[in-house]
């Protein structure tokens, strides 16, 4: 059987011509075979010509491929891009042990394990009482607590006078360590040094003691005793008057300790009421401190040493 070559629509060519004069031959596709009519084509209601199915706009088409197109060069953009840092500077400090986290915003932050040890500085000595650092190094074996006393010149076995470095590191030795320390500083007055000194101001608990002159030659001058200074779980809290008066204690209490001292209420302008304790009228203050009123069940709120900034008396108190 002879094979026939390939043949286009109608019997022409397989392909189209390049040829602007070629037409394409009519299709015998779609004739009507002999002895049958040709189908009636549908009209629309009023004789008019039947509507041509509806063509996909070619701008509407266009513009969705661009959509779609742009959507993944976004995306891709996204996982393959290339560099994604941030504008800006980051410090980072790495410590050994340390872990870094990078948070939105190039801010990044550095985690140091607690490994339970202190950080020790030089110049300051970790004291009994935990929680910190202090200058202050114990000095010599605890005081006995019932030798610390007030009195008049000084806190039981420290008198007024004495290096104030020894001082500070026999209570800390004793009391452990310190909890308010002001450090080196212009004194106004307040703490009864003379307006313009240098002064340091200590405490532990409701404790202060005060001392004046430059470091590593200061002088312990006055100590002060007051449950408005807080700190009241502190044993400092506890300590009695070389005659047993305690803060706490009351107006009657007072009276009846010191019998046959002289006894004044005056009021301060730093501390408000205050009782003034002396041997005779003529006397100098052997303590003092604030009350709240003088009514028997009042309390002795507050017990100092005398001020040590001595103001001399006026020739002509008159004048």
């Amino acid at each position: 059987m002879e094979r026939q070559p390939p043949a286009g629509p109608g019997g022409g060519e397989p392909f189209p011509s390049f040829d602007p004069d070629f037409t394409t031959p009519p299709s015998s596709r779609g004739a009507v075979p002999p002895g049958r009519s040709p189908r009636p084509q549908q009209s629309r209601p009023g004789g008019r010509p039947p509507i041509p199915p509806a063509q996909p706009n070619p701008w509407l088409v266009g513009v969705a491929v661009a959509s779609v197109l742009a959507a993944v060069s976004i995306i891709t953009f996204g996982v393959f891009g290339g560099d994604t840092t941030t504008a800006g500077t980051t410090v980072v400090t790495t410590v050994p042990g340390s872990t870094e986290t990078t948070l939105p915003g190039d801010v990044t932050t550095t985690s140091v394990p607690d490994d339970g040890t202190d950080t020790t500085i030089p110049g300051q000595t970790t004291l009994p009482g935990g929680g910190g650092t202090s200058t202050i190094t114990p000095i010599g074996d605890p005081i006995p607590l019932a030798e610390i006393q007030m009195k008049a010149n000084g806190l039981g076995p420290l008198e007024f006078g004495r290096d104030a470095d020894q001082v500070l590191g026999r209570l800390a030795a004793t009391y452990g360590q310190e909890t308010d320390d002001t450090g080196f500083e212009v004194g106004s007055g307040s703490w009864g040094e003379c307006p313009g000194e240098s002064v340091r101001v200590v405490g532990w608990g409701p404790l202060r003691i005060v001392s004046v002159g430059e470091e590593g030659s200061a002088e312990f001058v006055s100590y002060r005793l007051d449950l408005a200074y807080g700190g009241l779980n502190s044993p400092t809290t506890d300590i009695a008057t070389l005659s047993g008066l305690r803060v706490g204690d009351d107006i009657a209490d007072l009276e009846r300790i010191y019998e046959g001292f002289v006894i004044e209420y005056v009021v301060d302008e730093d501390v408000g009421l205050t009782f003034e304790l002396r041997e005779d009228r003529a006397g100098e203050i052997l303590l003092w401190g604030p009350v709240d009123s003088q009514a028997e069940d009042a309390l002795v709120t507050g017990i100092y040493s005398k001020d040590s900034c001595e103001t001399p008396e006026p020739d002509n108190p008159d004048a």
